[in-house]
């Protein structure tokens, strides 16, 4: 009777000490999940900006442009070959409408719808219209996008430029500066004029 109360009594602290750890590690998992920090909301990517490799058009140095205008070739404009030009219209706030009208110059043939016309706009939001470029010389060639916007009932016109270059244009050098007896190079000094009398 002895032994088995002795045994009793050293298995009894034991089980408590099984049953206090038990109950410890299920109140540290709970306290973990209670600290454990919430998930993050998503949030939605920006949109890509799908104009950002496009050049941008040359303004007319204007100050207050109500659009900016941003273009692309499919290809390098080639002689004798019909290229594609894609130009897009960015409006800025307050735009309610575009109204665009695009012209070419001697050596380039434009093709496609000439007049692009938009109405209602977002500001910020690109507006695509697209046309044909074809050289038929090299060059240095310009496209003129005259461009009218109206903002609550008043019009705001700008003309931007769009260059671009067809096979290799040489590049004009300078003239060579005349030489002196001796090989050095003469350099050109403005004339002054004296009013000293002449003896």
């Amino acid at each position: 009777m002895k032994l088995s109360s002795r045994r009793l009594l050293v298995c009894l602290p034991m089980a408590t000490f099984v049953l206090l750890g038990a109950c410890s590690s299920e109140t540290e998992s709970q306290a973990a999940a209670s600290v454990a920090p919430a998930a993050k909301p998503t949030v939605a990517a920006a949109p890509k900006d799908e104009t950002a490799s496009f050049a941008r058009a040359v303004g007319d140095g204007k100050p207050g442009a109500a659009v900016n205008i941003r273009y692309e070739f499919s290809g390098k404009p080639t002689i004798g070959v019909p290229t594609e030009l894609d130009v897009v219209f960015v409006p800025s706030a307050g735009v309610d409408s575009m109204d665009a009208k695009l012209g070419g110059m001697d050596g380039i043939t434009l093709a496609g719808p000439l007049i692009a016309n938009f109405a209602p706009v977002e500001a910020g939001k690109p507006y695509h219209h697209k046309i044909s470029v074809l050289p038929d010389h090299t060059g240095v060639f310009y496209i003129t996008v005259s461009v009218n916007t109206q903002i609550a009932g008043s019009a705001l016109n700008r003309t931007f430029s769009i260059p671009f270059v067809v096979g290799q244009v040489s590049v004009q050098q300078k003239p060579t500066p005349p030489k002196d007896e001796t090989g050095e190079s003469i350099k050109s000094m403005p004339a002054e004029e004296s009013s000293e009398p002449k003896q």
